[in-house]
């Protein structure tokens, strides 16, 4: 974070975020993850931006887990203790993580925000834009809604895939955090 003129902290863009992550894991932007080491089993494939876009069916879990991976490194970067979730274009729960020392009251609200991107197609921040008076107008928390910044929906040529759910800072923090990791993710369909 940058610490602004009156001595306040301010929220970094994406772009200078993806950067962060970059530098921190030793490529060049855009972001490139790196080989993991071989109990994490991920596969040594880089996430690179490509011009073809992968004709993919579903989200698997080895794109689930370098997606959480890219979000983990972004909340590193933020110094956010964040758990995430990432749920299949059904909004089924394929993974979760927590960070050491993360809010317990994360867990189910990271999964809350995952379902929500994935059941209305759209980040979270959007989705509570809506219900106050937009397309969703009257739209409330409950029954697995949750209209916080932070979740993200997953989209593979143009088709939902899942949706990635961040929790465990402010509402700017969670929303960079899961659009930074969504990023990752378009990068990383395009180099399948």
């Amino acid at each position: 974070m940058r610490i602004n003129e009156k001595g306040g902290s301010t929220i970094k863009t994406i772009d200078e975020l993806l950067d962060e992550v970059a530098k921190n894991l030793n490529v060049s932007s855009p972001v490139k993850i790196p080989e993991r080491k071989k109990e994490d089993n991920i596969s040594k494939k880089q996430i690179v931006l490509a011009d073809k876009p992968l004709n993919i069916g579903r989200l698997s879990l080895d794109m689930a887990k370098k997606t959480a991976y890219a979000a983990e490194l972004a909340a590193k970067a933020v110094n956010v203790k964040a758990v995430i979730s990432i749920v299949n274009e059904g909004a089924n729960l394929i993974y979760f993580s927590a960070m050491d020392d993360s809010y317990i009251a994360s867990a189910k609200i990271s999964q809350d925000k995952a379902y929500t991107a994935a059941a209305l197609k759209m980040p979270t921040y959007k989705a509570l834009e809506e219900s106050r008076g937009g397309a969703l107008d009257g739209l409330t928390n409950g029954n697995g809604i949750m209209l916080l910044a932070g979740g993200e929906p997953l989209f593979a040529n143009g088709r939902l895939v899942g949706a990635i759910g961040v929790s465990g800072g402010t509402k700017d923090e969670d929303a960079l955090i899961a659009k930074t990791a969504a990023e990752v993710f378009s990068n990383l369909i395009r180099n399948l």
